[in-house]
């Protein structure tokens, strides 16, 4: 709540917020049975970064770009 609080507090300098799951990574702390790469995840994060916009400041997304629910 802290992003979506920052969200609209900071709409009027431009300032967009947004919340980001990276997903279950395959990583030493997601182990070899999580379900992407690295790789996955860090280009699809960087696809919902690129695609945010004010409609969709203060929300959570996942590493693809789905919006999860608060």
């Amino acid at each position: 709540m802290i992003t979506k609080s920052l969200s609209v507090d900071l709409k009027p300098h431009g300032i967009i917020a947004a919340v980001l799951h990276p997903g279950w990574v395959q990583t030493e702390l997601g182990g070899p049975d999580a379900l992407i790469t690295v790789e996955t995840s860090v280009a699809g994060m960087i696809k919902t970064v690129s695609e945010l916009s004010e409609e969709t400041s203060g929300s959570f997304f996942n590493y693809d770009g789905a919006v999860i629910p608060w």
